[in-house]
């Protein structure tokens, strides 16, 4: 009886073979809409399921020759380049940074006669993405980032720099005048970058078709000239302390689905007025807020009406007043951002809260729907009174949170961590312990 599988097309066996090595959420850029984005942002991280996809690649060599070359065509997919002073790394992610990213070829200081090679291999490029992360820390990085753009043959779709100030406008430049040869590029994260200018029409003209974009700690100028226009951009990350002096309304973001953007107050006391013009005018399709650098604000009443649509909303709950929250509006994940920057001398028994936010963060609980998840933004509970506290505030640590903890129960709210661990059943496994503990030290209960 003759193979069925014998007479499928070769562009069939190729999506079977990229299926057999993907790695969901790790090379992609986009993400579901649906669930709480908060517990699910980590699978975007998830070393793991690359490490199985690489698995599967490697084995996928050993079958034939027309796959080996398959295989060897999608190496490097996940690449990280962050070198550690001192330290030598003999690693499989090292070496294959080392090799993908040619370190230890001479950097380039220009395409000059690889244009042409590059044109041709863009035109052969893979299905699947690479993704790439630098950290330029000396020239010696910054060649080698140089060599990555040059030589990246158009497959790069994820890129994320990590740079000191000083090689900021040198990579943001060699990023913007580059641009043909990264046209697969559909993730850009800048970090610690110093803009000046119009950066966000920069973007907008060199990489049209970002659908995610980050931009974390440096500064953005103040320049009302400037725009954005990123049709397909679903998720907006603006790491900057204020966003005052920005022009939201000459920005075009008709998909954008997660937006993180500060509000502080300004000279004058008032919150930061360009957020909410943003919320205004680019909330309509918003499934994920977050709110960071947050002081004590009060969200306007309007903010459902501007985000009919979001479903999670993340900010420091001690610092930041939810409006009444409509009964038929979806929200119904909160993520609560443990307030770090109370003095040390306001701090008091209710963890990091100092005595005038705490009443805030019990008041908010009280808005938030029957029903909802409130996620509180650590790992572990215990580290609510971790370290060198004495035993007496120890104890009413502890029991604010039994307190917020019985707040959410009478609302039917799951109350939890970043692990997915409730109050309720840390406080469980915690009194199991000890009394495991108090057996093991009983002389009683020993042979």
């Amino acid at each position: 009886m003759k193979n069925p599988l014998s007479g499928l097309p070769g562009e069939i066996w190729y999506q079977i073979l990229l299926s057999v090595i993907d790695a969901p959420w790790v090379l992609d850029t986009t993400v579901p809409a649906e669930g709480c984005f908060w517990h699910q942002q980590d699978k975007y991280h998830n070393e793991s399921t690359y490490n199985i996809a690489e698995m599967h690649r490697r084995n996928l060599r050993l079958v034939c020759r027309a796959w080996r070359d398959f295989a060897d065509e999608h190496r490097f997919r996940w690449i990280t380049w962050d070198p550690k002073p001192i330290v030598h790394d003999t690693s499989r992610r090292t070496r294959d940074a080392e090799e993908a990213l040619g370190v230890h070829a001479p950097p380039c200081l220009s395409p000059g006669g690889w244009a042409v090679a590059a044109s041709r291999s863009m035109r052969r490029t893979a299905a699947r993405p690479l993704r790439i992360l630098i950290s330029v820390k000396n020239n010696r990085d910054l060649g080698i980032l140089r060599n990555a753009v040059y030589f990246s043959f158009g497959r790069l779709t994820t890129l994320f720099i990590n740079c000191r100030a000083s090689y900021g406008n040198a990579i943001f430049d060699l990023l913007i005048q580059n641009s043909p040869l990264l046209p697969c590029v559909r993730c850009l994260m800048l970090k610690h970058l110093d803009f000046t200018g119009t950066p966000l029409a920069y973007i907008s003209t060199a990489f049209p078709k970002l659908t995610g974009m980050t931009l974390e700690g440096g500064t953005l100028p103040h320049n009302s000239d400037d725009y954005l226009i990123l049709p397909q951009a679903e998720s907006l990350y603006f790491d900057f302390e204020t966003m005052d002096g920005m022009n939201c309304a000459n920005w075009r973001v008709p998909s954008l689905l997660r937006l993180s953007v500060p509000i502080l107050r300004n000279d004058n006391g008032q919150e930061d007025a360009e957020v909410f013009t943003c919320l205004r005018l680019h909330g309509s399709n918003l499934r994920f807020l977050h709110i960071n650098y947050a002081e004590n604000v009060k969200l306007p009443d309007s903010i459902w009406t501007w985000c009919p649509k979001v479903t999670e909303i993340v900010t420091s709950f001690s610092v930041v007043s939810l409006p009444p929250i409509p009964s038929n509006h979806p929200a119904q994940y909160f993520v609560h951002i443990v307030n770090h920057d109370a003095p040390a001398h306001e701090l008091m028994a209710s963890g990091w809260m100092s005595p005038q936010e705490a009443p805030k963060l019990l008041g908010n609980i009280d808005k938030i729907p029957k029903g909802s998840l409130l996620v509180v933004g650590i790992q572990t509970w215990g580290a609510c009174w971790s370290g060198e506290m004495h035993h007496l505030r120890r104890a009413t640590i502890q029991a604010f949170w039994s307190l917020i903890s019985e707040t959410c129960t009478t609302k039917n709210i799951r109350l939890e961590n970043e692990s997915k661990q409730t109050y309720q059943e840390y406080l469980q496994e915690r009194a199991d312990n000890l009394s495991l503990a108090s057996l093991t030290l009983d002389p009683s209960t020993t042979a």
